[in-house]
């Protein structure tokens, strides 16, 4: 139950609201239709059997449609939150009514909360929404209309049925979160898995291609170059020193490029490759490359450099040209010495 606090009202971060978001407004658009469907059913059930129905029968209609109405159109999980608690109380209370015109109206107040907080549990992505919701639907039905009296037998026992069946409810709903908690963590991991490198930590080629490829699309008010980063000598380093010692040199490297690229698109491309997605103009980019020699020397020890190629983002053509021209300015910086950074032919120089 502990796991399960920060989840008391809609979920623990956005990621997770918008999961339980998209699973929890199909669950409670059919609750809510099956529940409108059974109070109009009941209600021609009762027509049929030749009782006249005054129109207060229909209070509580609003609010079912409404609620319905909300989960149809919901653009969060908190409005389906809303929507859960108009529902299950206006159905509640629409479900009172009928009763009223019944041959034995207590008979029926224990079946139809019982049926209405366990229908309940799966919708509410809360706790503390779901057992107010709860404790709203069996005061409802029955305030003033409670099967027998204090201190009988059919009281204790109708007692004994309300509180189990509001028991089960409760560890319905929390074993439902703790599924739908455990699996965004579980799509979280594999996500992690999928996307990041685990040597690094940063992104791994295929998201930081997807990424790229999005960018794209999305309108920029800068220009936008690609850094194409190179580790220099990192082969010699895994053969004279090991690939553990290369490992420490990857990692002090992508600490740099993530400290230093903070809010531009970064990640590792493959082997001793990494790549920079870079918001700004060309004078911004070469001091950004320029802050990357000094970081990498600066980070690592003993002291190691790295070459950048910088193009130009193009986003009109297909990635692989802005990639192309990345890591032909790339193979210039190694050809003229290394530790440095090249940009359009004109070679830069580690200061």
């Amino acid at each position: 139950m502990r796991k399960l606090l920060p989840y008391s009202y809609y979920g623990s971060d956005r990621d997770e609201q918008q999961l339980f978001f998209s699973e929890l407004r199909p669950v409670a658009i059919i609750s809510q239709s099956v529940g409108l469907l059974s109070w109009f059913v009941a209600a021609m059930m009762l027509a049929a059997s030749g009782q006249t129905l005054q129109a207060t029968v229909l209070f509580g209609l609003p609010g079912m449609l409404l609620s319905l109405l909300i989960s149809l159109r919901a653009p969060s999980v908190k409005a389906l939150v809303v929507s859960g608690i108009i529902g299950t109380t206006s159905t509640a209370f629409a479900f009172r009514l009928l009763t009223a015109y019944c041959p034995d109206p207590t008979f029926w107040v224990l079946p139809v909360g019982t049926v209405l907080t366990l229908s309940a549990a799966p919708i509410f992505g809360g706790m503390l929404n779901y057992i107010g919701a709860a404790v709203g639907v069996w005061a409802i039905l029955t305030i003033g209309n409670f099967p027998a009296r204090p201190g009988e037998l059919s009281f204790n026992l109708s007692l004994l049925v309300m509180g189990s069946s509001f028991a089960m409810a409760i560890y319905l709903h929390a074993y439902f979160l703790n599924l739908r908690v455990r699996s965004h963590s579980a799509r979280r991991e594999l996500a992690e898995i999928a996307y990041k490198d685990v040597v690094t930590g940063l992104f791994n080629r295929r998201k930081f291609t997807l990424e790229a490829r999005r960018a794209q699309q999305l309108p920029s008010q800068h220009p936008l170059f690609f850094l194409m980063i190179d580790i220099d000598d990192f082969k010699k380093i895994n053969d004279t020193l090991g690939h553990d010692a290369g490992d420490e040199v990857l990692i002090h490297t992508a600490a740099v490029i993530g400290r230093l690229g903070m809010g531009h698109l970064s990640g590792r491309l493959g082997g001793e490759e990494f790549g920079v997605l870079f918001h700004g103009d060309a004078a911004d980019a070469l001091d950004f490359a320029a802050a990357l020699l000094d970081g990498v020397r600066a980070a690592t020890h003993p002291p190691r450099t790295v070459s950048i190629g910088i193009a130009e983002f193009d986003k009109d053509s297909d990635l692989s040209v802005s990639y192309k021209r990345a890591d032909e300015a790339l193979y210039l910086a190694k050809r003229h010495g290394k530790n440095r950074y090249v940009l359009a032919g004109a070679i830069q120089a580690a200061a």
